[in-house]
């Protein structure tokens, strides 16, 4: 006999205190020590995947994985700005989101978050020490094919380290637009359409696919500054940059050169080693350019205002570009916006300011890869690793 679930009919918040991250085939075994190693000795970090080594190496060479230069001088027109403006990333982070908070003063933001928004849904909040990412919204349930909307469970994970640049007195509502605000309300509301159990039926693209990834990160990226004191996509950008500069740089090379931008090394720890994580050895060119797809979705959806409806666009997990495909069949009845979304003029009005802010209508610069990585990932595909000795300048030691 099937077990019978559980219908919500109001709200259920818990918070749960510390416990172990998530476990995922991109998350090193051993990045604590690993982390001490390198800070504290200053040896080069050497990662024990989850899996099989090939697994890290089949990510990274998918097209998500796969590091990109197309918007390399946004990128850089940001972070200077930003650095002209107030001199380090520590002092655009506490202008931007505030001083730092505690875990109890987090849980009463967090409370007030989910009155602020209505929820009607069942939603765990975790915290964590052990994760590398700011937070994760996850959901179980029922399967695509027998789908129940109202039987699936919500649980939001919270990185409660120093690593958590928006743990602080704004950020964390920031962080929750990002997370409940775009991810929670995307999903939910996906799974009362009618391409929710076939997509394909429907001609769009699959959850997982690059496009996705990019309009749902980058929307959530957007939707994480509409609270923030400064609109920059500072963090998104940076992250974009120390991919691309992944491709010049060793593990070490890279860490000392993002210190222009971001002083705190835990910080520049994190960010390197989301990027170097993508290598068998982290001392070698390039990396895992998955997280470039913050900035590439956020200047997508940015450069094109006019040409979607948000409201579409929320209706469930689909691309900016497929809501005209989505109009005549999405069921707008059973859709529910975040707080910020409310009011849509003026949720345009922001986003239009932002895009100025960041100087995404100006012509900037445009790069490509080195020689040194296309010889290195050509090299790479094809399983050869050429010993002889190299130049410093193209090779890392």
């Amino acid at each position: 006999m099937r077990k019978k679930h559980k219908v919500y009919q109001s709200p259920t918040i818990r918070i749960q205190p510390m416990t172990k991250g998530l476990a995922d085939p991109e998350t090193s075994n051993n990045l604590q020590e690993q982390k001490n190693r390198f800070l504290k000795q200053g040896k080069t970090p050497v990662f024990v995947v989850a899996g099989d080594t090939s697994v890290v190496e089949e990510l990274a060479a998918k097209t998500s994985g796969k590091i990109r230069f197309d918007l390399l001088g946004e990128a850089e027109y940001i972070l200077r700005t930003v650095k002209r403006e107030f001199r380090t990333g520590e002092a655009y982070l506490d202008q931007t989101y505030g001083p730092r908070i505690s875990q109890d003063e987090a849980n009463e933001i967090l409370l007030e978050y989910i009155s602020e928004n209505n929820l009607q849904e069942s939603l765990t909040v975790y915290w964590s020490n052990e994760m590398n990412c700011s937070a994760r919204m996850i959901w179980k349930g029922y399967s695509f094919k027998c789908n129940k909307p109202e039987a699936r469970r919500y649980s939001l994970w919270l990185n409660g380290t120093d690593e958590n640049p928006y743990l602080r007195k704004f950020g964390l509502r920031c962080l929750m637009d990002h997370e409940i605000g775009t991810h929670f309300y995307r999903s939910y509301n996906d799974g009362f359409q009618p391409w929710f159990y076939d997509r394909k039926k429907f001609g769009l693209r699959g959850v997982g696919s690059f496009e996705s990834l990019c309009t749902e990160e980058g929307l959530a990226s957007i939707n994480t500054l509409l609270r923030a004191k400064e609109k920059y996509l500072w963090l998104s950008a940076l992250v974009y940059y120390t991919s691309c500069k992944s491709t010049e740089m060793n593990f070490k090379q890279l860490f000392d050169h993002l210190g222009q931008f971001l002083h705190n090394p835990e910080q520049r720890w994190k960010h390197v080693m989301r990027v170097k994580r993508g290598l068998i050895d982290s001392n070698d060119l390039g990396g895992y350019g998955k997280d470039q797809c913050y900035f590439e979705g956020a200047v997508a959806i940015l450069r094109n205002i006019d040409n979607i409806n948000f409201k579409l666009l929320m209706t469930g997990k689909i691309c900016y570009d497929e809501v005209a495909r989505v109009k005549r069949m999405a069921r707008l009845g059973s859709v529910c916006l975040p707080a910020i979304m409310q009011d849509m003029e003026s949720y345009r009005k922001q986003l239009k300011s932002i895009a100025i802010l960041n100087g995404l209508f100006f012509e900037h610069p445009s790069h490509g890869p080195s020689q040194s990585y296309l010889l290195r990932l050509k090299e790479r595909q094809s399983g050869i690793r050429k010993h002889k000795k190299l130049p410093a300048w193209c090779w890392p030691f």
